[in-house]
């Protein structure tokens, strides 16, 4: 008679199961190796995303039929074929390298033109190019090496006088007046010159000392462009903030004082600043029943002043608020 043995059941069973989940395992990774893995490949502006299942990127690559030149090279984001790794190539191109009258043709991956001198094997303390070391690499350019020294020097430098511009509507389009000639700014420069045969083939400034800020100038300009306000030729007088009602409260509520201009609003726009020459820097921030039109009347602290001053023609010079 068999006898039903629990445990020997459970002991088949387990085996059984065992050999079901490695089937299920190698079929998986037979399955997966037959797919591939993912991977992106940059090739200069291409980008290709392809399936591969080589052990190597040179695997990879030979799969994809993508061809890796003599002077190639690539790159990659892992150590060796993962699902998304990334590879990139580089595509050398030839340059010439041109020195002493002899050339020679050049394969490189480098970007920029030093670069591609330091690939030629050129020591960059005692060889540099003609041309832009950081200037772009092209297929096919010339690049002319020589040799080089580095000395200092020390220059000054006169900088154009910049000039504050103010409209007159009385000269014509490209007229221009000058009221105030200015100073020009000053400056020592520090220069570090690359010299080639006698020749000075570069020169880069590598420090600036201002010795004298200068001072900007003024002109009157027929165009509105670029200026910073407009220029008005106005008939002036003077009063005292005792003057009418005595208060010396302005058309604004201000205290009136010097520095403070009546005008009229539809000339000059209450709350602008103004320059009057022969007066100073105001605010127009007041009327007046007389002032009409190119009029303007300067505030005074004494009834002295404002006898001496009388009637004058002024430029009164008007920001752009």
């Amino acid at each position: 008679m068999h006898i039903f043995n629990s445990q020997q059941w459970k002991r088949n069973f387990c085996a059984v199961l065992a050999v079901f989940i490695t089937m299920i395992s190698v079929y998986s990774l037979a399955a997966y190796d037959m797919a591939g893995r993912t991977i992106t490949v940059f090739d200069g502006k291409n980008k290709k995303v392809i399936q591969a299942r080589g052990n190597t990127f040179d695997e990879v690559l030979a799969e994809a039929g993508i061809a890796i030149g003599k002077y190639d090279v690539y790159w990659a984001t892992t150590e060796k074929p993962e699902a998304d790794s990334i590879i990139v190539i580089e595509r050398a191109v030839p340059v010439t390298i041109s020195e002493g009258g002899k050339t020679r043709t050049l394969y490189t991956v480098q970007q920029t033109v030093q670069g591609a001198v330091n690939d030629a094997g050129y020591d960059w303390q005692t060889m540099m190019p003609v041309e832009d070391g950081l200037g772009k690499i092209k297929k096919g350019m010339t690049i002319h090496v020589v040799p080089y020294e580095k000395r200092t020097v020390v220059r000054k430098e006169t900088m154009p006088v910049n000039y504050v511009k103010w409209y007159d509507e009385s000269l014509g389009a490209g007229e221009e007046t000058i009221l105030d000639q200015g100073r020009p700014e000053v400056r020592e420069l520090f220069v570090e010159e690359y010299v080639s045969n006698g020749k000075v083939i570069r020169s880069d400034v590598v420090k600036t000392t201002v010795m004298d800020a200068g001072a900007s100038g003024t002109a009157l300009v027929g165009t509105t462009e670029d200026t910073v306000g407009r220029v008005l030729r106005m008939k002036a007088t003077a009063y005292h903030p005792g003057d009418g009602d005595g208060r010396g409260i302005t058309a604004t509520g201000t205290k009136a004082g010097r520095g403070t201009v009546a005008v009229d609003p539809t000339v000059i726009p209450l709350g602008s600043d103004v320059y009057v020459s022969g007066y100073g820097n105001a605010v127009a921030a007041d009327t007046g029943g007389a002032i009409v039109g190119n009029r303007i009347d300067l505030c005074m602290e004494t009834f002295s002043e404002c006898y001496d001053f009388g009637v004058r023609s002024v430029d009164v010079f008007v920001s752009h608020n």
